[in-house]
């Protein structure tokens, strides 16, 4: 699997499909039985946990679908969490501003994820993902905490830092109307990559979902024949 620079790509699959294994793997928190795995020109593979650890934090943000705001910190402090571990608070505290402004979370720094809403806890993990300016984003089930209208808000932004800011962005759902929002679409089953697809030829979510649904049923038809 190749992801390119500045792609946003989706991967797809049943539960169980290896969709999370894939993301784990590709942010080092999971060693391959066999092959490499290369961001940004490093083969993370055979790396110490400790050089893994600094690379991870330096180039790789990861957004969860629960989100793993610390409850006991404000936004600010979880936002900045990555760039204090790393000693670069300080170039960080430049870039912050910005960045909330484009989340849209300036007022709301001083508060803690209690008292934020689900929209704004994803969008404080977004700007954590993003504090340290990584060479790819990794958003694992991003949607599935938020409602419809904040889960469709989470899309456009991440479709925006790609087309705007040239992040790379790699993205599990089994939400077609989340898929839509990407440029690519893998599809997976049991651990291994059964179609590839642009989205740009899809008008809507329901043509995607019939089109995802005729690769699923042709695999089963594959498979019952061999």
């Amino acid at each position: 699997l190749d992801v390119a620079e500045g792609e946003f790509l989706t991967v797809m699959g049943a539960s169980g499909s290896g969709k999370s294994t894939l993301l784990h793997l590709m942010a080092g928190l999971t060693s391959p039985d066999a092959g490499s795995i290369s961001i940004n020109g490093e083969n993370l593979t055979g790396m110490s946990d400790g050089r893994l650890t600094m690379f991870r934090r330096r180039h790789i943000g990861i957004i969860f679908q629960s989100f793993n705001l610390i409850p006991a910190l404000t936004a600010k402090d979880n936002i900045m969490l990555p760039a204090a571990s790393d000693g670069r608070a300080g170039e960080a505290e430049k870039a912050l501003p910005n960045l909330l402004a484009r989340l849209g979370l300036e007022s709301r720094i001083s508060h803690r994820p209690d008292a934020l809403s689900g929209g704004e806890q994803q969008r404080a993990a977004i700007a954590r993902a993003l504090i340290n300016q990584p060479a790819i984003v990794l958003a694992d089930e991003p949607t599935g905490s938020l409602d419809s209208v904040n889960g469709q808000n989470l899309c456009k932004l991440l479709r925006e830092l790609c087309d705007k800011d040239g992040r790379t962005i790699i993205l599990v759902t089994h939400e077609p109307s989340v898929a839509i929002w990407s440029k690519r679409i893998v599809v997976l089953k049991d651990g291994r990559i059964i179609s590839s697809f642009e989205t740009s030829g899809f008008k809507d979510p329901h043509s995607l979902a019939s089109h995802y649904q005729g690769i699923v049923e042709s695999d089963k038809r594959s498979g019952a024949a061999a």
